[in-house]
């Protein structure tokens, strides 16, 4: 009889106290919430180890953001709709008045804000140049890395940056012909320079960006600025050698810029806010604006304009010249295997001839594209700009060229090709000498 009492006795003083509590009256529903409130924080638990991995792992490049859809070129070419982007806070910092839940994260980065989208790309461009006295060069061709990216402001409201290097990979001595100028004045030794940095706010009211950017001018010059090489010398966006930034109508510096895009129309305003000048304006030290009419497959059409007002008659580096205004006028057509383009310019004292002199004048610049299939195409184009019959001198800027390409990966591509030049000094002798190019981008 002893013995089975003191098994009983035993079993029971094994069994936990939530258990034994099931065994007096009333015991049951105490033992219940014990152990529910007991899983609960172990739950919870659980779920901030998980997230803290997830962060680590992140942070690491094993994970893409949660918030992130689609491949990176679907971020970069697609507007996320501001209504889904209101599930999680962006960042883990105190919100609402509330202490942070994990004021201490493992992670080295956890505690940092993080973009909804985040996207980072380069293109690392190279060429070899040869032109017809043998004379070869390897040049760089316009390399470029950045970051971009894209968060919720306010309800219907995103906040967009974007931030661009330009990269000197070889040299920057353009000694047979000049592309598409990389880099500012001041800036061509530079291993890396600025190419475009700006911020701003959507809506579906425009688009309202501050820093250096495509100007408005640009929208139009970009219809024919569409080659691996050469090409851009006489739409003026890049006017007197530049990049368009002083002058406001290529990558604009200082730049306050409004778009808007209505079905077939879209339109730009913009003007420069620089304090570089004894005739500074305050804040509208230029203007420029832009009208296209037209989608992006098919036929389109625009003009632009773009005005310097706080310019001197001898600038330095970092000054506008006086006087300095370009107007664009524009035609496109686009289909799946076919591109075709013109633009024609009339440019007041915004470019330099062989001798640095300023001149008004104006510009033709042709562009062609046949597709053969998605990896390979030809291209072709003409460039003429010249002086008004009143600038002294014989200078003009004219040559053909023609690339063959082929397309290894997105944007990705081999080249070769060729330019025909006919360009002038102001003492009627050749100003350049036509080159064989084979190049290579590669874009990420």
């Amino acid at each position: 009889m002893m013995r089975p009492i003191v098994c009983l006795a035993f079993l029971l003083a094994l069994l936990p106290a939530p258990t034994r509590a099931q065994q007096r009256p009333g015991g049951q529903e105490e033992a219940l919430k014990q152990l529910v409130e007991e899983q609960a924080r172990r739950l919870e638990l659980l779920e901030r180890r998980l997230a803290t991995l997830e962060d680590t792992l992140r942070a690491l490049g094993g994970l893409p953001s949660p918030q992130a859809t689609g491949s990176p070129s679907q971020v970069t070419n697609e507007r996320a709709d501001p209504k889904a982007m209101v599930a999680d806070p962006p960042d883990e910092h105190a919100i609402d008045g509330q202490p942070p839940d994990d004021p201490n994260p493992a992670a080295p980065a956890g505690d940092l804000p993080r973009a909804l989208f985040i996207d980072s790309y380069g293109s690392l461009r190279a060429a070899f140049v040869v032109d017809e006295d043998g004379f070869a060069e390897l040049r760089n061709n316009s390399s470029r890395l950045g970051l971009r990216g894209e968060k919720r402001f306010a309800s219907g409201v995103n906040a967009f940056a974007r931030y661009e290097v330009g990269m000197n990979l070889v040299a920057n001595d353009r000694a047979i012909i000049s592309g598409d100028p990389g880099a500012p004045i001041g800036q061509g030794a530079f291993p890396l320079f600025t190419r475009l940095g700006f911020v701003g706010i959507q809506s579906r009211f425009g688009m309202l960006s501050f820093g250096k950017q495509w100007a408005a001018y640009y929208d139009v010059a970009e219809f024919t600025d569409q080659f691996q090489i050469f090409g851009g010398a006489a739409h003026g966006g890049f006017g007197a050698g530049t990049d368009g930034g002083l002058a406001g109508t290529g990558r604009a510096e200082k730049a306050l810029l409004y778009r808007e895009t209505i079905g077939w129309f879209s339109g730009a305003v913009q003007t420069q806010i620089r304090a570089t000048s004894p005739n500074d304006r305050h804040v509208f030290d230029t203007w420029g604006a832009s009208v296209i009419l037209g989608k992006a497959t098919g036929f389109a059409a625009g003009a632009a304009f773009n005005q310097v007002r706080d310019g001197v008659a001898a600038p330095n580096p970092n000054q506008a010249h006086l006087g300095d205004e370009a107007a664009i006028f524009g035609a496109r057509f686009r289909s799946a295997n076919w591109y075709s383009a013109a633009t024609y310019s009339v440019l007041t004292d915004h470019e330099i001839d062989d001798l640095g002199r300023r001149f008004s004048g104006d510009g033709i610049e042709l562009a062609l594209r046949r597709a053969f299939g998605p990896r390979y195409w030809i291209e072709l184009g003409f460039n003429n700009l010249r002086p008004d019959s009143d600038h002294d001198g014989d200078f003009r800027t004219r040559f053909w060229l023609a690339n063959l390409i082929y397309q290894f990966g997105d944007a990705s591509r081999v080249f070769i090709g060729g330019r025909i030049d006919d360009s002038r000094n102001s003492d009627n002798t050749r100003r350049a000498l036509g080159a064989f190019t084979a190049g290579l981008n590669y874009t990420f």
